[in-house]
């Protein structure tokens, strides 16, 4: 073999073995390969539909977070601000407590009704002495009575079911310690902190990388281009390997160093065309940003936590619309014990009011339409016989009742848009079938969707995010590469009929 002649080619040879050598040191087949899978699980999610929709369902779900937090413990404040409604109608209109209270369930019966369940989470307690009363009225054990109650009453049982729940979840979360917000690592651990998580934190992150990602998705997406690299390398490997050999006796024309400067090439058009630079350079910033909301703890946490969130759309949407049907049940529940026991419907209401005070008070202000409907009449109302204008009399409201300000005020938005989110027209579930429009569907969206790609890809988005070198740097590898080689191929080609 003519060293001479041969050399340049080895040199081809070895420019390609470094090539391959690279891509298998570096693991980019599987560290891309796990990318490849991180994106092809998210891309549905992605869609601009469904970012639109995601960020539209959770500002529903933030709204209705902020009617719960109130009304559901003392700590929200509810219960408190009603009393302090009542002495603002007494001493601004010279009455007694109980006058004011007639008149506040004159004017909004449904309103009044509320606030005489609150906190809600005393109804939880109320629970077994409601099961205790039915079932030895009825003469049922209590099991037979929860199963007449889920079976005639599924609505009504599914309401009492979730609250205890909820309640209890409310501002100690089960399963989600250690998550904190991405901004300043702050704890969270109520589903007030928890909503603020995923609206204020994850969302906003989908919303400012969709493009990027669809980028990075678009064209293939990017498993395929460590096997490219791979084949480039071995490809320009063997056939070094091959001319060096031929060298021996006919040193390659020019031909053959146009096949070097044709793969160059290749590489080069791919880079361009495909787009690697802003593909590559706007998934590198996806994953920068993303990077803390894939951490262990946070997807733990994330996925722990939409559980309460589910369990608060289960209370709900018994009774935050007519729909919701335990507005219908109710009435249907004391003409049932009636039948039963020989009372009269009213006798039955009274009963209970007596022993399950709050419980009742929830039946007879349901549904949450009604007192979505008086809240702007009562305002209009209180505005008319305090002899203020209504901007301030509201900022009085939030002043000395602000828990029940907020939750009478922003009540209208989430019964409007419980059973049509507004945003989500054309979204649907991940099956590209199903359609989320409703708070029910957005949780199963969000629950069964959404944030099982967080989890079920958690690993391999550590193995695509966690290793060297960031895939931004892999456009310019392939471009350099491609020159290079092209460059290589041209100098020699020129060279080519040189004798050696």
């Amino acid at each position: 073999m003519s060293v001479a002649a041969s050399r340049p080619w080895l040199a081809v040879a070895l420019a390609g073995f470094l090539l391959a050598a690279l891509v298998l040191v570096l693991s980019l087949i599987p560290r891309l390969g796990a990318g490849q899978r991180v994106i092809d699980a998210a891309k549905p999610a992605f869609s601009d539909e469904r970012v639109a929709g995601t960020r539209a369902g959770l500002n529903l779900v933030s709204q209705y977070v902020d009617v719960a937090d109130p009304l559901l413990t003392a700590r929200g404040g509810a219960s408190k601000d009603v009393r302090s409604l009542i002495r603002l109608m007494r001493r601004r209109l010279d009455l007694s407590s109980a006058h004011a209270r007639r008149i506040l369930r004159r004017e909004a019966p449904h309103t009044e009704a509320l606030t005489r369940a609150l906190p809600l989470d005393a109804i939880a307690g109320e629970i077994p002495r409601l099961t205790s009363y039915l079932a030895t009225i009825l003469t049922m054990s209590e099991e037979q009575l929860a199963a007449t109650l889920e079976r005639s009453f599924p609505r009504i049982s599914q309401m009492l079911t979730a609250l205890p729940n909820v309640a209890d979840g409310w501002y100690d979360v089960p399963g989600i310690e250690g998550l904190t917000r991405l901004t300043d690592d702050k704890p969270v651990r109520t589903v007030p902190g928890l909503r603020k998580y995923y609206r204020d934190d994850v969302v906003p992150r989908m919303v400012e990388h969709k493009k990027h990602f669809q980028d990075l998705a678009g064209a293939g997406g990017i498993g395929y281009v460590a096997y490219v690299l791979l084949v480039i390398g071995l490809a320009l490997f063997a056939y070094g390997l091959l001319q060096a050999r031929r060298a021996a006796t006919s040193p390659p024309g020019r031909g053959s160093w146009s096949v070097v400067v044709g793969v160059g090439g290749v590489v080069v058009a791919l880079v361009v065309v495909a787009e690697y630079f802003p593909r590559l350079g706007g998934g590198q910033k996806l994953i920068s940003d993303f990077e803390p909301v894939f951490a262990q703890e946070r997807v733990r946490g994330a996925a722990n936590g939409v559980d309460t969130v589910h369990e608060a759309v289960r209370f709900g949407d018994p009774i935050a619309t007519p729909g919701g049907d335990a507005t219908r049940e109710a009435p249907q529940l004391y003409s049932f014990v009636a039948e039963r026991t020989g009372r009269r419907s009213g006798e039955v209401h009274a009963a209970l009011q007596r022993r399950v005070p709050q419980t009742v008070a929830l039946l007879d202000a349901i549904p949450l339409t009604k007192v979505a409907d008086e809240a702007p009449q009562l305002v209009a109302y209180l505005a008319r016989v305090l002899r203020m204008p209504r901007e301030k009399l509201v900022a009085l409201l939030r002043e000395r009742t602000p828990g029940l300000a907020q939750a009478l005020l922003t009540l209208p938005a989430v019964t409007t848009g419980w059973n049509a989110i507004p945003g989500t027209a054309g979204m649907t579930r991940l099956d590209d079938v199903t359609p989320v429009r409703t708070m029910t569907a957005f949780d199963d969206y969000l629950r069964q969707d959404l944030i099982p790609v967080l989890v079920d890809e958690r690993a391999d988005f550590d193995r695509l995010a966690g290793t060297w070198p960031p895939v931004d740097r892999l456009a310019p590898l392939l471009l350099i590469a491609g020159l290079l080689v092209m460059l290589y191929g041209a100098v020699m080609r020129r060279f080519a009929a040189r004798r050696y």
